[in-house]
């Protein structure tokens, strides 16, 4: 049995778990519409495995904090896998680290109409918050002694970068431990509802 994971809040990461919930590949396609990638690849990775429908159990996916068109388009598309019978599971990119036993920290990405959105948790609390590009260097500098989580680099953008703090990309800690994320959402069935930084309704109000 396989597990098919499918992350397509900025870049399109396509990827595919053995029964023991380690890689048996996994790929990521940037700089492109997840509509002209999603399907085709899938196809193409299942393919070159040796893999049907038969043989996937379940199909993971991140479900934020990420972009509205994106993520409707992975949402769907493990909908399809749903109607023939496979679980689906999600977990959003800031439970990675979390997961991991990191029990503080901040995540952050950028997010719409020049704000950034940061994820902040400890054992007290989490919170959310964005954050307009004016505020950014004073926040910044408020949370720089935290740890501090990016998706990826395409995530973020330079004016994150130039304050040249360590940033832990949990794109490469779910590539590099896949075993123990996994073993966290498939043994609790987590399953989130989709993140876009803002309700949809507020989103993709007409302007006055």
């Amino acid at each position: 049995m396989a597990y098919l994971y499918i992350d397509s809040t900025y870049d399109i990461s396509i990827g595919v778990l053995d029964e023991n919930l380690g890689w048996r590949v996994l790929e990521t396609f940037s700089g492109v519409k997840a509509s002209s990638v999603l399907q085709k690849e899938t196809h193409k990775i299942l393919k070159n495995l040796d893999l049907g429908l038969k043989d996937i159990k379940s199909i993971v996916t991140i479900a934020g904090p990420g972009f509205y068109t994106g993520l409707r388009l992975s949402e769907g598309f493990a909908d399809v896998f749903s109607f023939s019978g496979l679980k689906h599971y999600s977990f959003y990119s800031h439970h990675i680290p979390q997961f991991l036993g990191h029990t503080s920290g901040v995540w952050l990405t950028k997010a719409y109409r020049g704000e950034y959105f940061f994820h902040t948790w400890n054992e007290q609390q989490r919170k959310d918050e964005l954050i307009q590009l004016k505020d950014l260097k004073s926040y910044l500098e408020k949370i720089k002694d935290e740890k501090l989580f990016i998706h990826s680099e395409s995530a973020i953008d330079d004016h994150i970068k130039d304050f040249n703090y360590t940033l832990i990309s949990t794109r490469d800690l779910l590539s590099k431990k896949p075993e123990i994320i996994f073993k966290a959402i498939l043994s609790t069935s987590l399953k989130v509802d989709s993140f876009y930084f803002r309700p949809a309704e507020e989103e993709f109000k007409a302007n006055p």
